[in-house]
């Protein structure tokens, strides 16, 4: 039964505001998504909603799926990354409207484990296979302690490298081959130090701002805030305590510039600083706000190795009436073969570890970054993500450490006046 794609883009669904995207059937590929369904043939009608932010790369195969299994319908609806994530929060603890299938970013990932009992747990419809198949930190975000609940199957990944302007380098006296660039930069002292002789020679910044160099440090390492039973842990965290001094101490070299604003676009294209610490989705985020700075940059590791930035689960809502053909669907999606489709269709890196050999990753290049290796690059820092508890008032407590970091570099506070004021402030928001 062959049927045609509907699109509807702008419709409202309920009160939610959801922009729905209504997919039927279209012409499959070769891939076979029919072994992969509970039920085949003349099986009775099932229609699954989905409810994924744009970015996932999943509608053409979301099409294959139905080609191949007539007895499935799927309605789509995408909405805001926030938006989703809300609208899930809000129909789990009304108890109505949840879908069959929803994305979970990793940052939501702790805070929605707290109630597993708003989930279908996929260790019942055979998620302990899954296991070899995604990268192990992947995997201990996905669970529980005890390895017996498995909140979502993994989607993508964020490995970190950095990327750097050449012509900035060389302007500096700093090598700009990348190679060279990871040998002399292997640490942070030591990326701090090549900074601070950028900003003496140039008169420019290393990177954007404080908050984004203490990230970065921060996810290379755990436990952070939090350690496992939840337990606020932030002032003696030696993880913590180690961003918090590497990044206040390279406040000469940071040009206080916020990440996902028109200021840092226009500070890319700029060359107001020369570095940025780069996850694969935001290659595309460098390429529209700096066009004009196509083969100024390359690529190389990030010093004291990677760390993970972004990713997502597809989850199954416990109110879902088709829990078996929602986890057939979400685990072929996300299955090796059809990771790889998306990546190279949309470019989300993938979590499933057998792929990082394949040609397609191996011998990815990219001009405008002057690397013919740079898959090769993002899956040696895929594999050296080391997994960190965070815990569901993660983002909370991370984001007053931010603020903190922001008033230091405003010059409101000393880097002991906001570090207190951080402490203080998250003490009494969680109530310890």
């Amino acid at each position: 039964m062959k049927r045609k794609i509907t699109k509807k883009i702008g419709v409202t669904f309920g009160s939610m505001g959801l922009a729905v995207s209504m997919i039927a059937c279209a012409d499959g590929g070769s891939n076979d998504a029919s072994s992969n369904a509970s039920n085949g043939g003349d099986s009775e009608e099932i229609e699954l909603t989905v409810w994924l932010w744009p970015g996932f790369g999943v509608t053409d195969l979301l099409a294959q799926y139905e080609e191949e299994n007539p007895h499935i319908s799927i309605n789509l609806q995408e909405a805001e990354y926030g938006d989703v994530h809300q609208n899930l929060i809000t129909a789990l603890a009304a108890g109505s409207g949840a879908p069959d299938i929803s994305g979970i970013d990793e940052g939501y990932l702790d805070r929605m484990m707290e109630n597993p009992e708003h989930f279908h747990n996929l260790m019942d419809y055979g998620g302990a296979d899954l296991k070899d198949t995604y990268l192990d930190f992947k995997w201990e975000q996905g669970t529980n302690h005890e390895e017996d609940f498995l909140i979502g199957v993994p989607t993508d990944v964020g490995p970190m490298v950095m990327a750097y302007r050449m012509d900035l380098f060389e302007e500096a006296g700093l090598p700009t081959d990348p190679n060279e660039v990871a040998e002399q930069m292997s640490t942070w002292e030591d990326y701090i130090e090549a900074g601070k002789q950028l900003n003496d020679v140039t008169d420019g910044y290393m990177f954007n701002n404080l908050s984004d160099l203490y990230t970065a440090i921060l996810e290379q390492g755990s436990p952070q805030h939090f350690d496992e039973d939840n337990n606020f842990i932030s002032e003696e965290s030696e993880r913590n305590l180690y961003a918090w001094d590497l990044a206040t101490s390279a406040e000469g070299i940071s040009a206080n510039i916020e990440r996902h604003t028109t200021e840092w676009g226009a500070g890319v294209a700029a060359g107001e600083f020369a570095t940025v610490f780069l996850p694969p989705w935001m290659l595309g985020n460098i390429k529209e706000d700096a066009p004009d700075t196509d083969g100024l940059w390359n690529v190389t590791n990030m010093p004291e190795g990677s760390g993970n930035f972004g990713g997502s689960f597809l989850s199954l809502p416990a109110e879902g009436d088709h829990p078996e053909e929602a986890y057939d669907l979400a685990t072929w999606l996300m299955a090796p073969e059809q990771q790889l489709t998306i990546f190279e269709n949309s470019g989300p890196f993938p979590s499933t570890p057998e792929l990082y050999d394949e040609p397609a990753i191996q011998e990815l290049e990219d001009t405008f970054f002057t690397r013919t290796d740079l898959g090769a690059l993002y899956a040696e820092a895929a594999e050296d993500i080391v997994y960190g508890y965070k815990g569901p008032n993660h983002d909370l407590v991370n984001e007053l450490f931010q603020e903190a970091l922001g008033s230091v570099e405003d010059g409101n506070n000393t880097p002991e006046e906001a570090w207190r004021n951080a402490i203080d402030e998250a003490e009494r928001q969680i109530g310890r």
